[in-house]
């Protein structure tokens, strides 16, 4: 293959990545019981119709595919509109508590060619890009239960207020996909998310605006996202 094929190729990938706008980044849902449900939203920012394939594919470990669903199973969307589509997962009774994985396959789907579109744009279809997602569920009445540590808020060389701190997870058996907005007064400063493992920790820095100063830092307010419900709210 030549290096002109090889960039051809390069902008493509770029191309489809970018198309490819996804929300929410995940699904942590309990699984046992009545089941657990969540509804995503495709995006597509770009100039073209896309055309998606979504597939539930088996996870890494303690697999869930087999009692999770996807629908609809084939999705189109205009240039900058969105489509949404759900998924369902019901595991049987008695399975262990803790966590279960599956893959959600989106495959790039090819498309009649329109009146004026070049041979390139359908062979980003043609190449048949397929990403896949991880997600997660569990069984088990495992309540979240987190701690903030080691919280600080600096300058960085360029003037700018950084947050710091440590996310600790004590829900048993399971990660916590925690959403985090640093709050000043009754205003958002920044808002994000990270997931922390089971049993385990995760450290986060924050760079805020340049027009935040570290005096305009109240706190950090943690939030589950599988309900996204308040956690906890720590002050500075």
């Amino acid at each position: 293959m030549n290096f002109k094929k090889l960039i051809a190729i390069f902008f493509l990938i770029s191309s489809f990545i970018f198309a490819l706008q996804i929300g929410p980044p995940m699904f942590e849902q309990r699984i046992d019981g009545s089941g657990g449900y969540r509804e995503f939203t495709l995006t597509n920012p770009g100039t073209k119709t896309l055309r998606y394939k979504l597939t539930v594919l088996p996870g890494k470990t303690n697999d869930m595919s087999k009692w999770t669903e996807v629908s609809p199973k084939i999705i189109t969307i205009k240039p900058g509109s969105k489509g949404k589509f759900k998924i369902f997962a019901k595991a049987p009774s008695g399975i262990p508590d803790g966590e279960y994985h599956y893959n959600l396959s989106i495959k790039m789907m090819d498309l009649p060619k329109l009146p004026g579109e070049t041979d390139k744009v359908d062979a980003a279809a043609k190449l048949n890009f397929d990403f896949h997602l991880g997600f997660i569920g569990y069984a088990g009445d495992l309540k979240p239960l987190t701690e903030v540590i080691n919280t600080s808020i600096t300058k960085n060389n360029d003037g700018l207020t950084v947050v710091k701190g440590t996310i600790i997870n004590k829900t048993p058996k399971r990660g916590i996909y925690c959403g985090i907005t640093i709050i000043g007064g009754d205003k958002t400063l920044l808002s994000t998310d990270l997931r922390v493992p089971k049993n385990g920790k995760q450290n986060f820095t924050y760079t805020l605006d340049k027009n935040i100063k570290p005096s305009d830092v109240d706190g950090i307010v943690i939030r589950n996202l599988e309900d996204n419900k308040e956690l906890l709210k720590t002050k500075f």
